[in-house]
């Protein structure tokens, strides 16, 4: 497990570590002084505690950004001011923690986020799923986290992704096999992806590139529980 701190202020960055590497021993603990270096890394973290105040780039930008690139770990503000905890919710974080706080409540918060991350399986050493399709005489390699949905239309298994369409001749059951609990097949032609939701009704699913998807009576109740145990999980 990863956990990173990032604060432009290196003493409270140097505290913070001390502290959580006292209540996480086993835990690799990084430190950023600023948002630009955070985003700069190789690696994200699985945690990370972030100063809403900071020069040049915000708190609130680098949680935007680590957004937008699909990061769905546990995102804890740090922050002086409690008023800034309800215009941050659009961002989901996990919890605020409001300066100056007790060493026994970021024992609790960091000891909640570790059963978050064990709960839904998503910690650091768990990549990116692929699969290998033929789509004519070429061989590609599917990177799922990327993939919105899939689709079967005339004998073709369409994979919607978030830049491209690929087709090939597969059948959607196999593909559904394979691609793990974030997706759900809501309609005998259409598996979505429910990392892309971006809305829906009881006959109509749309996703984050705006493509409208239906979905089937009898999978509505289905789909709703997997979407609301999915949302609990990210």
């Amino acid at each position: 497990m990863r956990i990173a701190i990032c604060d432009d202020e290196k003493r409270i960055c140097d505290i913070l570590a001390e502290k959580v590497a006292k209540i996480c021993p086993e835990a690799e603990i990084i430190t950023f002084t600023s948002g630009e270096e955070l985003l700069a890394a190789d690696k994200l973290p699985d945690i990370l505690l972030l100063d809403i105040w900071m020069p040049e780039m915000s708190g609130m930008d680098v949680a935007k950004t680590l957004r937008d690139r699909d990061w769905r770990k546990i995102l804890i503000f740090v922050t002086g001011e409690e008023s800034q905890v309800f215009s941050s919710f659009d961002l989901h974080p996990f919890h605020f923690l409001v300066k100056p706080f007790a060493d026994e409540k970021l024992s609790e918060v960091l000891d909640d986020a570790m059963k978050e991350l064990e709960r839904c399986g998503d910690l650091s050493g768990n990549h990116d799923k692929y699969i290998e399709i033929q789509s004519g005489t070429s061989h590609i390699r599917i990177n799922l986290s990327r993939l919105v949905y899939a689709e079967v239309y005339d004998r073709k298994t369409i994979l919607h992704m978030k830049d491209e369409n690929i087709e090939y001749y597969g059948q959607l059951s196999a593909l559904e096999s394979l691609v793990g609990s974030y997706f759900y097949r809501i309609h005998r032609s259409y598996l979505v992806n429910m990392k892309y939701v971006e809305r829906y009704d009881r006959t109509t699913l749309i996703t984050c590139r705006g493509d409208n998807v239906p979905i089937a009576r009898r999978e509505y109740e289905g789909f709703i529980r997997a979407y609301m145990e999915y949302c609990r999980c990210c």
